[in-house]
């Protein structure tokens, strides 16, 4: 890992410029309190001394005496830090300088020093006395302190004969005191750089001191921890830190030792397990085959009462019709019903009754068959004769249940290749159910149509309907929603296993109270691996 990718350099680099800003900014701060405060000293001393100077100058300016005030300016500039006196009357014609050149000269009253109290006029008007203060640059280069005071003719001195000026000159002259501030400028500098270098010299102390401290104290022991981990990763579990530190690193790394022998621990553990696996295994699987076999032995018991009650239903949809039409053809008989359109009826219903028993042989075949393992018989069926035989066995209970039949059945034979008992077991399974759903009589709609490759069977009632909780569950064997005693709960089922034996599909659409839809879907070529073993 790149040095500058690491906690440590990321601390470092955090308090460097942290310390960098801080550092920045009270240097800043304590120039400018400095500078401010030698400027305050310096104005402060300016006042003074232009107050001396008036002072001086008074006296001789009331008495016009030229030969005192040449000598007073000329003592005056010999002072350190004066770079030139002059004094102005009121046009701005310089009377006095110490510099001679100027002496009878009119300054610009629109220059840095004229505009504080003439400001863009030509008038002179006197400032009060914070205003007479001003700095500007120097044509020599450096900043000038310029002083600007009046000198007033006072009443009390201006009426005696012996003064020179009329009582209405207010003002004698103008004191013009330039001070250079080039030492102070320099001072100011050189006292920035002292406090820059000290900031710089804190600061790189600071940070060395710091950078030390992060990397002996963070560095050195995360990367023994690193270290340690990638030991640990490749499978060293021998391996431990050395770290005597009492603070959070040090129980960090008691930790990660910890932590090294309970996984070391662990692994001497799984290694004596999986020495001892194969004996394990072998006792383990003894018992699951002692438990199998007992499972196996239950299933068979269950397999054997279910099939008991299987064979029970399957047998008493066909036994019932018996029993139907051979009460029918018994109490006509009674009643010496002997008219051939009678006979020829009871003839019909005995036909039925053969069929019937012949189905219940069927039944018991077929069960055979499944005992050995062996199919149905598959063969070309008529699904309209199937679907209307079922319609005459249950004829009967529409009439008692007053229910109203609508058939719409191809008038040409669908021929399809299946177990015409099975598919007609399972379509008399299904119109049972809708007829008991509708105890107090309604609509019952039996269809049959083509589409492409399959044959459609719809079957629906409007009766009371299922529920989405129990639509999930009414091909389950043994579940029923009826009450005690009127249902086993197996009809839908087998119906369900006849469909998908087939190798088709049976789906049911039902709301609560608006009626149940069963659609039967079976191919028209029967199932595939059906006629690949018959060939």
């Amino acid at each position: 890992m790149r040095f500058y990718h690491t906690l440590s350099f990321k601390i470092i680099a955090t308090v460097f410029v942290s310390m960098l800003v801080v550092m920045l900014g009270v240097s800043y701060q304590h120039i400018e309190a400095q500078s401010s405060f030698l400027e305050r000293t310096i104005y402060l001393c300016a006042e003074r001394a232009s107050a001396f100077s008036k002072s001086a100058l008074l006296h001789d300016m009331q008495e016009n005496d030229r030969h005192n005030i040449w000598q007073t300016i000329r003592n005056m500039s010999n002072a350190p830090g004066i770079d030139v006196i002059r004094i102005y009357d009121k046009g701005g014609v310089i009377r006095y300088s110490t510099v001679r050149e100027e002496t009878g000269a009119t300054v610009d009253q629109r220059a840095d020093a004229c505009t504080m109290c003439h400001g863009t006029e030509t008038e002179f008007e006197q400032t009060s006395s914070n205003e007479y203060m001003r700095i500007y640059d120097s044509p020599r280069g450096h900043r000038v302190l310029g002083l600007i005071t009046p000198i007033e003719n006072r009443e009390g001195c201006s009426t005696p004969a012996c003064h020179a000026h009329a009582p209405e000159q207010t003002v004698l002259g103008v004191l013009d005191v330039q001070m250079s501030l080039e030492s102070t400028d320099a001072h100011v500098a050189s006292m920035q750089n002292v406090a820059l270098l000290a900031s710089l010299a804190t600061f790189l102390l600071l940070t060395g001191a710091t950078a030390l401290l992060i990397y002996f104290f963070v560095h050195k022991p995360v990367k023994a921890l690193i270290g340690g981990t990638s030991a640990l990763a490749a499978g060293d579990l021998d391996h431990t830190i050395t770290l005597d530190r009492k603070d959070e690193l040090g129980q960090l790394v008691k930790a990660f030792n910890s932590m090294g022998d309970e996984l070391q621990r662990a692994k001497s553990s799984l290694v004596e397990w999986s020495n001892t696996l194969e004996d394990k295994v072998a006792d383990k699987t003894q018992q699951l085959n002692q438990v199998q076999a007992q499972i196996l032995h239950m299933e068979k018991m269950a397999s054997l009462g279910k099939l008991s009650s299987i064979i029970a239903h399957e047998l008493n949809n066909p036994l019932a019709g018996i029993l139907t039409y051979a009460r029918l053809i018994e109490k006509r008989l009674g009643k010496g019903e002997t008219t051939p359109e009678q006979c020829t009826k009871m003839e019909k219903e005995v036909n039925l009754i053969a069929d019937e028993a012949k189905r219940c042989g069927d039944i018991v075949k077929n069960l055979l068959f499944f005992a050995r393992g062996k199919e149905g018989e598959y063969r070309q069926a008529d699904l309209n004769e199937g679907i209307d035989k079922s319609i005459k066995l249950v004829q009967h209970k529409i009439n008692l249940y007053e229910i109203n039949l609508q058939v719409q059945l191809p008038q040409e034979a669908l021929l399809a290749t299946c177990d015409q008992n099975q598919v007609q077991q399972a379509v008399l399974a299904v119109i049972i159910n809708a007829i008991e759903a509708m105890p107090d009589g309604g609509r019952l709609r039996i269809s049959l149509a083509r589409d492409d490759g399959n044959a459609v069977i719809g079957i629906a009632d409007s009766g009371i309907g299922i529920d989405r909780e129990n639509q999930q569950r009414i091909f389950e064997p043994f579940f029923t929603t009826k009450e005690e005693g009127h249902g086993t709960g197996l009809g839908l089922s087998i119906a369900y296993g006849i469909i998908q034996s087939h190798e088709g599909s049976i789906r049911v659409e039902s709301s609560p109270g608006k009626g149940t839809a069963f659609t039967i879907i079976l191919p028209i070529h029967g199932p595939v691996h059906k006629k690949q073993e018959q060939v």
